[in-house]
């Protein structure tokens, strides 16, 4: 009896041990699974102060398909709209859902000529139609504080940044080129990016020609003689105008582009965003860069330093302020 009694007590001692054991590892098991879900979530939202790349290149796309390459839509609001409605968690993210959410930006009148014209809505705009309440409201001001200098570039950003001070000391006379000439502040300050290396080039420095524009006959100012890089690897010696000052050098490229028939035939002029404007520009021959292939790469290298560096928001800007546009 004694021994029955004891084995039973042993065995009952030895199932509870197994049963607090199992328990003790589901819950350790459950804890990693709820830990990485936690982590997921939050890598997929910020990494440092970034997005991941793969949500800036979505809500980039997104914001570029609802302004129909006529208006561009800021893709820093999406995000941060897109957060403020999911309580930050964009792993279920659908386009479709992004794309309802942007077309609130877009506002389309048929002008008196028969066309139809485009309007950007402001941010509050969007979130007083989206109801948002005043903690809502707080969030989404945080998200875009927080976003501000969030980008596709692998540098970490702020506005003591070099190439952020080269952007903003350009920015300004790229607008006044908007406003004249109608070519795009992006493509001004990324021309200038890519042409000058942020400034840097030789070009840049003596002539203060950040657009490598050159000195044909028509060029009464002073000139430079400077090696230059056409191909792949093609090299040689070329005459290139010469400017006072940087802003004397962006307002006569906009002042370029606008008297050299080529651009205006390519469609420049006719073009409304950034994506077909630099393609107007390397099919009217700006440059002949090309690739070890033969490829033509100009409008390729502008689009990703224009993407890079949040240069399309320049273009949010400038039509916000503006009005209806084509």
């Amino acid at each position: 009896m004694g021994k029955s009694i004891g084995k039973y007590v042993t065995k009952r001692k030895r199932t509870n041990y197994k049963l607090r054991k199992i328990s003790t590892t589901l819950l350790v098991v459950l804890s990693i699974v709820t830990f990485i879900k936690i982590s997921k979530t939050l890598g997929s939202l910020y990494k440092g102060r970034n997005v991941e790349n793969s949500k800036i290149e979505f809500y980039m796309s997104v914001a570029d398909e609802i302004g129909e390459k006529r208006v561009q839509v800021n893709w820093q609001e999406l995000l941060a709209l897109d957060m403020v409605i999911n309580d930050g968690d964009l792993t279920n993210i659908r386009k479709k859902d992004t794309l309802n959410l942007g077309e609130k930006f877009i506002e389309k009148q048929t002008s008196l000529k028969g066309e139809t014209v485009y309007k950007i809505k402001s941010l509050d705009e969007v979130a007083d139609k989206l109801n948002f309440s005043k903690e809502q409201k707080t969030q989404l001001n945080k998200n875009i504080d927080n976003l501000k200098y969030t980008s596709l570039s692998k540098e970490t950003l702020n506005e003591n940044s070099s190439k952020i001070i080269f952007i903003n000391q350009i920015k300004g006379v790229a607008i006044e080129n908007y406003n004249k000439y109608g070519i795009l502040p992006s493509i001004t300050v990324g021309q200038a990016i890519l042409e000058s290396g942020w400034g840097k080039s030789e070009l840049t420095k003596r002539g203060n020609n950040l657009f490598g524009i050159k000195a044909d006959d028509r060029w009464k100012g002073d000139k430079l003689e400077l090696e230059t890089s056409e191909n792949y690897d093609d090299k040689l010696v070329a005459s290139f105008r010469e400017y006072s000052s940087l802003t004397d050098s962006i307002r006569d490229h906009g002042k370029f582009l606008a008297k050299n028939q080529r651009y205006t035939e390519h469609g420049l002029f006719e073009s409304y965003h950034y994506t077909t404007q630099a393609q107007a520009l390397e099919d009217a021959g700006y440059s002949t860069k090309t690739n070890e292939k033969g490829e033509n790469i100009y409008a390729d290298m502008l689009i990703e330093i224009i993407r890079n560096y949040n240069l399309q928001l320049l273009d949010h800007s400038v039509e916000l302020t503006k009005g209806y546009c084509k």
